[in-house]
Parts: C-alpha cells; structure tokens; sequence
C-alpha cells in the first residue's frame, strides 16, 4: 500500500513549484491545464487571472481528481504545465486518498472578494520550512464568505501534510469532542496537538487516511487483534523499518523456512492464520520483546494469495518503539492477540491509541462471536460473575485467600483456577508500565480518594518542591482495562470497610455500578475534579472487597456501597481438612466448633474465630503457639477483657485463672467485697501445651482438679 501516500510527495513538488514562481505565473500555467474534457475553463479562471491564488488552484484540482475519468488527463496536464518529475500511480484508487472537498464551491473568494495576496502570504508561510502562520491571516481567510474551517484546513493540509490536518466531518471522529469550536488559529493548534497525541509517531497524512476509511465505511474498528514478529524469516533480523516503508506486515510463513519450500495446500493457518485479519483488526507489531508499533488492516492480500508477495496492509496509528517491554519474547511470528499481548501493549506509550479505539469501538466491551475460546473474552461467557463482591466474615475464614482463586479465575475465564499464586503472580497489575490485570490495595482510615482516584502530591527534587497530579490505583487499573476491552482486569480491596467509603470513592460509588458502566445502556461519566478529564468506568473491571466482620458489623457497612456489591459470606469451616482431627489427641475441629457456639451465644455470629487460625498444625506445639499467641488475643479483644466471659467460653479451664485479692484494699468502700482478680497462664506454661487443657474446652467433664493447680 506505498501508493496510498504517494500523493504527499507530488504535492510538495507542485507547491514549490507554485511558490518558485509568481503570482501571475501560476495563472498562466493554470491556463495550460485542460480541466475539463471539452477544453472549458473552471470556475478558477472565470473572474481574471489576478484572482488565481493557490488556494483555489489546489482545491479545484484536488476536486477534480476525485472523478477517475479525469484523473489521467490532470495528472498529465499538470505535471507536463509545471514540469514536475513526480508521478502518480493514476490507476490506482488508494492514490488519491486526500480531501477531496465540494466540486461546486471550489474558489476561496468570489469576483470582488476576498484578497488574493491574503491567500497568498497564508500559502507562503504554511509550506515547510515557511515562517509561521499569522494567527490574524488564518482568521481573516476564515471571514472570506466563501470560505469555511473545513475548506480552509483541508488546503492547508494539501500545503503541508505533515504539520497540518484537515477538520472535517470525517476527522471530527477521532477527536475526543467531535463538536469541539475552532474559531481561530489558537484553537486549531490545540486540535492539531490531539491529533499528534492520539497516534503518537505517524504523520498526519496516516491519520487523514485512518479518518477517512472510517468516514467512508470502508474500515471500522473490530475486536480481533493480532501480532507479529518483525523477525520475518527467523534471520533474527528486525524489518521494522520495512514494515513502516510499506505500510504493511508480512511473515515467512510456517517454521524458520521461507515461501520458497512452502507447500500450496498445507495447513498454514493452523501455524500462522494469515487469511484471518479483516479490515478493522488490529496488529501489534513486536521485536523480540521490544515493542515497534501498532497498526489497523486496510487490505489482506494473503485472503487471495499464499505467496511471498501477499501483505497485511495496515494504516499506522502509533509508532512507539518501547525497549523492553518484556523479559522474553511472546508467542510465535504471527498469531491471534490474547491476554499476553495485550498485555505486552499496555505501556504509556501506546495508552492514547488504547483510548482511541475505545472510542471507536461501538460494541467495545462486547466479545466477537469467534472469541468463545478465547481465554481472555469478557465476562458476557459467563455471567453469574458479578462485577462488584465483597467477601466478609469473621477474621480467619480465608476471605484474602480467596480472592487469588477467584480473580485468577474471572481474568483467566476458568470456573475453578484453584489456588494458582504463581498465576496470581503473574497477573499482578503494574501500576507504572499498565502490564498485569490483578491490583490490590488495602483500606485504611487514612486512605483518601487521592490515593484511590487521582490528586496532586507534592515532589520534592533536590531541594525544590513541585507539586504533581497523580493517578490513583483504580484509575490507572481503569484506563488499562479500557485500552484492553478483550481482557478483564480485577481490583482487591481488602479491608474495604476499614476505610471512609465516601471519602475513598467519591463519585465513583455511581459509577461502579453495572448499569452505569462504560457501554451500559445508562453508561455515566464525570469530570474528575483535579485533572478536569472524563472518566468511565469500564464494564470489564471486576471489583472484589473483603470484609472482617469482627471489625466493624456488616449492619453499619455504608448504604451505597452495600446496594453495589453482591455480599458472599466466608463462615468458619471446623471440617476443613486442613484442620486436624486428632493432633495429639486434642480434636481441633470439635474444639474450633465449640468455641464458635459460646462466642455465638455469648456476642454474636459476626465474632467466631476463623478455621485459619488451626490449619496445618502438626503437633501441640504448634497448636500451644496458635492458641496462646493469636486465638487468646483475639478472644481478649472480643470481650473487651471480660475474664469471666473468656472463662466461660474456654470452659474454665487452665489458660485463665482466678482468685481473690490477697493483699486488704486501703480503701474498702471502693472495692467490691466479692471482686475477683483473673490471670492470663504465663507464656512459658507447659499447660499450653496440655491436651487434657484443649479437650477441657470441648468436653468440660475431662478436666480434673490439679488441672487449676
């Protein structure tokens, strides 16, 4: 697809042919163009030759060439009148690719209109290397009544190609606001700096194209993505720069060898799908581990041929060479994008072209249809995943333990990942690079919505302070899952309710619910406050919480976030295998079952002790350790130190003792005649370690009278 651009070049040659001559030159080599097939003049040349400015000249030629009849004969004419050496491949329609413009109101003034030497000097400067355009020249051309901002920045785009972009209907779509007002030249430039941002590395003269096969109809942005290596031929040669010469992807073909010893008939989509990509799909172009750029398809030759010759031909939308994205190459030199290279794309330098095409996509949450086995298709395959869960119950019931199974298994799509860390490693979200689709974070009463969402923080640098607005977790997990709509990304809040929820959340508590997701029929989005940017939230973000409930009651979680969350509740498990029914003859799982009925009947369900606390214990020594050092404590913290309700749950048994003062009160009016004192068994006890103390709990009668002594 090289002719596509081939026009820039022949443009260029004839505005410096334009400009090298003058005023009344250009007039007269206009005269020697047949414009029309019957010898006419064009509306160009009615009103005098000293109206002919170069405005009108290249707008009507550019008019007229989007008849293929009269494509040879302009060609021919005005290469032959201006004596160009460039040519342009006539015959094929990808060659006249560029504003086109309305053919009925060509001239950029009118008879008595306008001034010509205003088009004139506004011609001079915006050529390349010319001086800067005069913000008043390109405000002044804008009042001329025949002329408007689409006719005028299609022109100056034909002028100069790279520094300038037509803002039409067609452009407007890639624009983050189609509607936005351009009424003077300050206002161009920050369109024009969008246009720059959003593909970063490509010229403008790519990004007309890319527009103008979407206004057209002839592309749209699809789901199906795909990579390649540049390492075509396994020489271990890069071809990047061949790749972006000519605007198209191509591979060797199955294994290391070339088309040569390829067999017509052979499977080779089940190596390399090569016949697969549409226009619309997208390519991610990689080196080894180094990322080279991104590219749309625009045409596949290999759907007809099977040969060394066949391209993919992509329209470029960013040329980011990103060093070291990864460790290691990923997958083989061309295949179906999943997870993995999505992933490997999710560097800052190809972040604008991620929220490009969300914009674009208008299904851009929604699997294709052929993505039933792909691992990394949203959750519509399987729909009884809620988006927003909170794991909650008493401390030691597995509820963060949980949350690797379960997040493995919604990024993976599996039913039952099993406790994969190793996965969960691998998954594990990078708030810098955007790599990763697992991020966990823990609520604290400090904890902000500046830490959460976005706020500016202060930098010191050497001895200065700067101030700098930062990105939080979830927006930064956001705006990842909304460059990568094929994959889903999970955030864990642990501790969700240890924080100040509204503080935390702020707007967000709206836009996390389903309904209110990006794509959703009531898809909301706000202003955030620090930065002034739009924000959605995508529907491809998995939100998991946990929740002690020993720490604050599940009746008193806050009201919005409780009607947005499905609540799942993790219960102590005395039956658990991993707790031990007989650990040197004490029955921990009936001892566990015990303890939870009295704290029960004593508080409440919400504070039992957790099956955790016992798993993996292998003698009493272990169990004498876990008691001592973590269910005591925390039978102290439930009953706020009131002995006689944590000797009625331990049965009364050896591990807190009683007695009566043994020294007289000074002051006996103060003191309760019948108060007693409650001891703690001292740490270096060997009662600790008794199994006849741990069976006490579960069968009282067992204790004997030298168990107190």
């Amino acid at each position: 697809m090289i002719e596509v651009y081939a026009w820039v070049p022949w443009f260029a040659e004839l505005c410096r042919k334009i400009v090298d001559g003058s005023d009344s030159d250009l007039a007269h080599r206009a005269h020697q163009v047949q414009w029309k097939a019957d010898g006419g003049p064009p509306a160009l040349l009615d009103y005098g030759d000293e109206n002919v400015d170069p405005f009108s000249f290249l707008y009507t030629l550019a008019t007229g060439c989007r008849y293929p009849a009269t494509r040879r004969r302009l060609h021919d004419n005005v290469n032959a009148a201006f004596g160009l050496s460039t040519t342009l491949p006539v015959e094929s329609d990808d060659a006249f690719i560029f504003p086109q413009g309305i053919p009925f109101n060509t001239l950029f003034h009118k008879k008595g209109e306008g001034d010509p030497a205003l088009l004139w000097r506004l011609f001079r400067s915006a050529l390349p290397g010319g001086d800067s355009v005069d913000p008043d020249g390109f405000r002044d051309a804008l009042d001329i009544g025949n002329v408007r901002l689409p006719k005028l920045t299609q022109t100056l785009f034909l002028i100069n190609p790279t520094e300038y972009m037509p803002l039409d209907d067609g452009t407007r779509k890639l624009l983050a606001d189609a509607a936005v007002q351009v009424d003077d030249w300050s206002d161009y430039q920050v369109v024009l700096a969008e246009f720059h941002d959003s593909f970063p590395g490509c010229a403008l003269y790519e990004v007309n194209l890319f527009a103008w096969l979407l206004h057209s109809g002839n592309l749209s942005v699809r789901h199906p993505v795909y990579q390649v290596s540049t390492n075509v031929y396994d020489d271990k040669e890069d071809r990047w720069e061949e790749f972006v010469r000519e605007n198209a992807v191509w591979t060797g073909g199955p294994g290391t060898v070339g088309w040569d010893d390829y067999t017509p008939g052979a499977p080779l989509d089940a190596a390399y799908p090569l016949t697969l990509p549409e226009p619309g799909d997208l390519i991610l172009v990689r080196y080894a581990s180094h990322g080279r750029g991104i590219g749309i398809v625009h045409r596949n030759d290999y759907t007809t041929e099977l040969s060394a010759q066949a391209r993919l031909h992509v329209v470029w939308l960013n040329r980011s060479n990103v060093p070291d994205l990864l460790p290691a190459a990923r997958g083989r030199g061309f295949m179906r994008a999943y997870a993995n290279a999505e992933t490997f794309f999710a560097h800052d330098a190809y972040r604008p072209t991620h929220r490009l095409l969300h914009r674009l996509r208008d299904d851009a949450d929604t699997p294709p249809a052929d993505a039933v086995d792909d691992p990394a298709a949203t959750d519509r395959l399987n729909p009884g995943t809620p988006l927003n869960q909170i794991l909650y119950g008493p401390p030691g019931t597995g509820k963060t333990w949980r949350t690797v199974d379960l997040a493995v298994s919604i990024v993976d799509n599996a039913v039952n990942a099993g406790h994969d860390v190793d996965r969960f490693g691998e998954l594990r979200f990078d708030p810098v690079s955007h790599t990763g689709n697992i991020a966990l974070v823990t609520f604290h009463q400090n904890f902000a919505y500046e830490d959460f969402v976005q706020g500016i923080r202060p930098v010191l640098d050497a001895s200065d302070l700067r101030y700098e607005l930062r990105d939080g977790l979830f927006k930064r997990i956001a705006e990842a899952a909304r460059g990568r709509p094929s994959e889903r990304f999970v955030l864990i809040v642990d501790e969700i309710n240890r924080g100040n929820i509204a503080k935390i959340f702020g707007e967000l508590i709206t836009l996390i619910e389903e309904s209110r997701r990006m794509g959703e029929p009531e898809q909301t989005f706000v202003t955030l406050p620090y930065s002034g940017e739009s924000f959605g939230v995508p529907r491809n973000l998995y939100l998991i919480g946990t929740m002690n409930t020993a720490d604050r009651s599940i009746q008193l979680l806050d009201t919005a976030l409780r009607r947005r969350f499905t609540f799942r509740e993790c219960m102590p498990e005395p039956d658990h295998p991993g707790v031990p029914d007989d650990l040197g003859g004490v029955d921990c799982r009936h001892l566990l079952r015990t303890l939870n009925e009295r704290i029960a009947m004593l508080m409440d369900r919400e504070h039992q002790i957790g099956h955790t606390y016992f798993l993996g214990l292998r003698d009493l020594n272990e169990l004498a350790d876990a008691f001592r050092d973590r269910v005591f404590p925390l039978l102290q913290e439930y009953f706020f130190d009131d002995w006689a309700k944590i000797r009625a749950v331990l049965a009364n048994n050896a591990f807190v003792a009683e007695r009566s003062p043994q020294i007289p009160f000074p002051t006996p009016d103060l003191a309760d005649e019948g108060h007693k004192i409650y001891e703690r068994l001292p740490e270096d006890d060997d009662r600790w370690r008794s199994a006849d103390q741990y069976r006490a709990v579960y069968r009282p009668a067992a204790r004997t009278a030298d168990d107190d002594s």
